[in-house]
């Protein structure tokens, strides 16, 4: 392909992105990826290019426009392989980048006037964090420009003003061919905000060693901010098998739907009744806790979070109660011929679905735009509110009705064959469990209502 004195832009239409709001021009550069001492012309970090990984990256932190440059000489076959994962936004574009033709500054400068927002210059030999994407593409402008830094090293990642960029493309320094010069270039000419980055949140992929550490910290980002010890403990065997699962063509959905057979299985053989088919329950029950995590770590290491993703993970998780309750209480009618423990049964069925209704209102209240982050959101309301006696108990007992924990209760009682027990309490819990959700919500709704004049004044 011939280029001319411009650099050509190739928008490739190739899939809906999600209607959000959108108001920022992410620059990607990666003219010099092939630079790196691999086979392939882009190193791959969690099953995923690490160009990729920035171009999804950046998508979901919301950029209105992508703009990839490559080597004019070498960029086609570094496209051709993205194109062919079929994961490319409809928002990416090429520019095949010929310096010898075409200045960097002026560049930039076509980009920023065509653009209404600020530019996100992304260096595309690096793993970064979601969260610093999202720093960068909702910069506040408190200045003309934001650094993302660990220490005195840039981390790859910085938001330019519109302004400053055409400012920058009119003065043209000749030196200018990287985000560090364009930085240079600021900090000697307008002010520019530092933001400190941990070490862990970025990488540079520069050998094979840098990618080997890309990996463990990308690991540690699987993890999430409220998982307690037993979740902790599950991502001990759940994160293994993710990884073995991102080699082959299996999606998260694909995940949660073979984890909710587990379940039903686990179910089904609670109740068969008796002791063993009830430990096997427990066990399976236990299987399923632990794939559960799968889903959503597949998710994050292959980029491929979605609403309707976290919606089948909890109506998964809500089957999942229904299955192994159901089946505990059919499994001791079976095994003891005592059917008041249908009547235990029907509490229990009616306090989870209670629970399923209110917390899930809640989860529309709280985190109707992220609903991954519900629990984050509650923990916080609950924590500002601690004097309050059933907030306070909600908030430091709800972790015995996760997912993660659960199981490890059932393997408790099986293994002791006293799930009669389990049957009365978990009656007793689910119960608690939409009362004290339901009144959080009222409580969280009134709260923010009582806000509404004054932010309107304001």
């Amino acid at each position: 392909m011939r280029i001319g004195p411009e650099p050509v832009l190739q928008n490739q239409q190739l899939t809906n992105s999600k209607s959000i709001s959108r108001s920022h021009t992410a620059v990607i550069f990666a003219n010099d990826l092939d630079a790196f001492g691999f086979g392939s012309s882009m190193p791959e970090v969690g099953a995923l290019p690490i160009l990729l990984r920035s171009i999804l990256g950046a998508h979901k932190a919301g950029a209105s426009r992508i703009v990839v440059i490559i080597d004019v000489a070498k960029g086609l076959c570094l496209r051709d392989e993205l194109l062919q994962t079929g994961r490319i936004p409809g928002s990416v574009e090429w520019c095949e980048f010929n310096p010898g033709l075409v200045s960097l500054p002026s560049l930039l400068g076509r980009l920023a006037s065509e653009s209404e927002g600020h530019l996100v210059l992304i260096a595309g030999d690096n793993t970064y964090h979601p969260s610093l994407h999202r720093h960068a593409a909702e910069w506040s402008r408190e200045s003309d420009a934001l650094a993302l830094k660990t220490g005195d090293e840039l981390v790859g990642i910085c938001a330019l003003s519109r302004d400053i960029v055409i400012d920058f493309a009119r003065t043209r320094p000749a030196i200018a061919s990287s985000i560090a010069d364009v930085l240079a270039w600021v900090i000697l000419t307008h002010s520019v905000v530092s933001k400190s980055v941990a070490e862990e949140k970025w990488q540079c992929v520069l050998s094979e060693q840098q990618r080997l550490s890309a990996e463990e910290k990308l690991n540690g980002w699987l993890v999430k901010p409220t998982d307690g010890i037993f979740a902790r403990m599950n991502r001990k065997l759940s994160i293994p098998i993710s990884r073995q699962i991102i080699s082959f063509p299996i999606t998260p959905n694909m995940v949660s739907l073979f984890t909710l057979g587990v379940s039903f299985a686990a179910g089904a053989f609670l109740a068969l009744g008796g002791y063993w088919n009830m430990l096997t329950g427990a066990v399976l029950g236990w299987l399923s806790s632990v794939l559960d995590g799968c889903d959503g770590e597949v998710a994050r290491l292959k980029l491929q979070e979605s609403d309707f993703g976290c919606w089948l993970e909890t109506m998964c998780d809500n089957l999942y109660y229904v299955f192994i309750f159901a089946g505990l209480t059919i499994g001791l009618v079976r095994t003891t011929g005592n059917r008041s423990y249908l009547l235990w049964g029907g509490l229990l069925l009616f306090g989870a679905l209670a629970s399923f209704l209110t917390t899930g209102l809640q989860r529309q209240q709280l985190a109707s735009g992220r609903p991954e982050q519900y629990l984050a959101l509650w923990h916080k309301k609950a924590d500002s509110r601690s004097s309050n006696p059933f907030l306070y108990l909600g908030r430091h007992t709800e972790f015995i009705i996760r997912r993660c924990f659960l199981p490890y209760v059932f393997l408790f009682f099986a293994l002791f064959h006293i799930m009669n027990w389990l049957l009365i309490a978990g009656a007793v819990g689910a119960n608690l469990v939409w009362m004290i959700a339901l009144y959080s919500c009222l409580t969280f709704a009134r709260a923010r209502a009582s806000t509404l004049p004054s932010q309107s004044v304001a």
